[in-house]
């Protein structure tokens, strides 16, 4: 069969149809493909919210630093004996020795001794947290 044109029609076998008229389906459908788009937007996802975050963990009363005592030491040359010592002292559980550069967690811990040191190695400042 061959398809012949006239004008704005589209002669095709025994049935004339105007061109708008073939495209008609497709025009017709658009909203549903819209819509199905749309819908997959929506985040229809059912997977659960995550669990809340445990509390951090507790500090006993005797287990807070105490880095009053240790103020003398600044100035003083830092080993890892006398890092040691200043966390006996101070009745931290964990010591922290923070280099000029050294990258650090800013959360605060009362349990914790922080022994800051310039570049020479010297102890610069003692602090908790």
């Amino acid at each position: 069969m061959a398809t012949d044109r006239f004008g704005p029609f589209i002669m095709d076998g025994p049935f004339i149809m105007e061109e708008e008229e073939k495209t008609m389906p497709l025009k017709a459908l658009a909203p549903f493909f819209v819509g199905l788009l749309l819908a997959g937007c929506t985040g229809g996802s059912t997977t659960p919210d995550p669990a809340p975050a445990p509390p951090p963990p507790g500090v006993a009363a005797g287990d807070a630093c105490d880095a009053e005592a240790l103020q003398d030491r600044v100035g003083q040359r830092f080993t890892a004996t006398l890092g040691q010592t200043l966390q006996a002292k101070s009745g931290a559980t964990t010591l922290r020795v923070l280099r000029p550069g050294t990258a650090a967690t800013l959360d605060y811990r009362q349990d914790r001794l922080n022994v800051r040191l310039d570049e020479r190695d010297l102890i610069a400042a003692i602090d908790c947290g």
